[in-house]
């Protein structure tokens, strides 16, 4: 049984297409009268308005790209995927989601994918610092975009990250004031095999601004001793990055690691070897998240304002979709160390 068409609607109230289609988008002189009888008529019929073929003769489809890290157990991105929802739905458009898992070409693919759905605007989370032709092309075209999490030279959109240096740069000083003097820095960058202490290039200025933070941090005090492990995101390849750390000859006191993954794999090092938190080993992380707070002690850690940047992502998105502003903008929001129990003071 095919479905109702506008024509059911109209011959069911007894009125013309045009009157039918008028009285149900809301346009054109109808009175009230004619509005409730077609309304009605449509209802009774089961007729359903095609909202895309409207949207595209509109010439807007209330749609909105999001292409992102889908990692669930990511923290950042998992929240940052619901509010960018909730905020669109709020202002009245929906979130086509693709997941890149960090892949530069699955991510043009989403975006070829995405313009040719005719989505308004973008919100994209660039995997690489390199290769994003496909994001110079849709401002040429002035497609509404914009970057969050990630900087990136020479595409000209507006950009929204959060500065991840000043924190951590912070923790390495927390760990400093409470005596710790040996300390392991665990990142994860999808640009290497296993794990390795040689720095990588580095795929991401957020994970750059993090690894700054830390040097700033222990370059400024000559005792401090610092040892790196740079880590691909399997679990298996973070758990035994953490063992190797924990059985270098002079063990850090304090480990600080990149992201939830990475904590996770400290955790499960820890308890598997009979450790304390915050007694016989300290641990500090970035992003945070309710269950760091929940477990005892609770976890240090770089708070991010995710839910800040990912509504005003939506809204600078909205701005330039409704071409009420379009102007360029780097916004850099603050981060916030939040200090719990899980680092030992050594000093007393």
């Amino acid at each position: 049984m095919s479905k109702p068409t506008i024509n059911d609607v109209a011959t069911a109230a007894g009125v013309s297409r045009a009157t039918a289609s008028r009285a149900l988008a809301g346009y054109g002189r109808v009175s009230e009268s004619t509005v409730s009888r077609v309304q009605s008529a449509a209802h009774k019929i089961g007729y359903q308005p095609n909202e895309i073929a409207r949207s595209m003769r509109a010439g807007k489809t209330r749609t909105i790209g999001l292409v992102i890290i889908a990692n669930f157990t990511n923290v950042f991105f998992d929240r940052a995927t619901k509010v960018i929802v909730d905020t669109a739905r709020d202002l009245g458009y929906q979130v086509l989601i693709y997941n890149t898992n960090e892949d530069v070409r699955l991510e043009r693919e989403a975006i070829e994918t995405l313009t040719q759905k005719r989505v308004d605007g973008l919100i994209v989370v660039p995997s690489t610092d390199e290769g994003h032709e496909h994001l110079i092309a849709l401002t040429k075209m002035s497609t509404p975009l914009v970057i969050i999490d990630r900087q990136l030279s020479g595409v000209s959109a507006t950009t929204i990250t959060t500065n991840d240096s000043m924190s951590c740069e912070a923790a390495v000083d927390e760990a400093v004031s409470q005596g710790h003097q040996r300390m392991g820095f665990l990142i994860a960058t999808p640009t290497v095999t296993g794990f390795q202490s040689a720095t990588p290039v580095l795929q991401n200025s957020a994970i750059e601004s993090r690894v700054r933070g830390f040097v700033a941090g222990t370059s400024k005090y000559k005792h401090v001793r610092a040892e790196w492990l740079f880590s691909e995101e399997s679990p298996e390849v973070a758990l035994a990055a953490v063992r190797n750390l924990l059985d270098s000859e002079n063990a850090p006191t304090i480990l600080f690691t990149s992201n939830n993954d990475m904590v996770l794999a400290a955790l499960k090092v820890t308890g598997e070897r009979g450790l304390t938190l915050g007694k016989d080993i300290s641990l500090v992380t970035v992003d945070d998240s309710p269950w760091l707070d929940a477990i005892v002690p609770g976890i240090t850690s770089i708070q991010r304002p995710v839910d800040q940047l990912a509504e005003l992502a939506v809204r600078k998105l909205a701005e330039q979709m409704e071409e009420k502003k379009f102007v360029v903008e780097d916004i850099q929001l603050p981060t916030k160390l939040i200090t719990r129990g899980s680092i030992a003071q050594l000093n007393e």
